[in-house]
């Protein structure tokens, strides 16, 4: 009989990041109508240097699965949330730029992600939440290229 730790540890690590997912993205919903992959779309672009990425480093840089990311960049842009345009020196790449209603969308809803994320892991000592942390970024660095 083998040690089934590693799989155990894979399982719940699945369950619980789709718990929290779940859970996110119904608030998201519920008091923006927005999605995590919406959310994620945002942050990516206020995080970066001038809010403005290529599709193809913003699509690199998501955290949440958004599906068809043309498809939501269309609705996002539809709604005001961002822009897009052509690259100045890559006609063949698209900028996507964060406006200011996005801007401020994101402002608020990063605020209550902030909220939320630390209600939900309240019941876990500070301590281990930061053991936990280390052995993921340990974990990450076996994937890093």
């Amino acid at each position: 009989m083998t040690d089934k730790t590693a799989l155990k540890l894979w399982l719940h690590l699945a369950k619980t990041s789709a718990l929290l997912q779940n859970e996110i993205t119904g608030r998201f919903r519920a008091h923006y109508g927005q999605s995590l992959a919406r959310f994620d779309v945002l942050s990516q672009l206020a995080r970066a240097e001038t809010q403005t990425l290529s599709i193809r480093a913003l699509s690199a840089s998501l955290i949440a699965s958004s599906g068809n990311i043309t498809r939501l960049l269309d609705r996002m842009q539809a709604e005001g949330l961002l822009s897009r345009s052509p690259a100045p020196h890559d006609r063949r790449s698209t900028l996507v730029c964060l406006t200011s209603a996005g801007a401020s969308l994101f402002e608020g809803m990063a605020k209550d992600h902030e909220i939320w994320v630390g209600e939900m892991l309240a019941n876990m000592p500070q301590s281990t939440q930061q053991e936990l942390l280390d052995g993921l970024l340990r974990l990450q660095n076996n994937f890093v290229k």
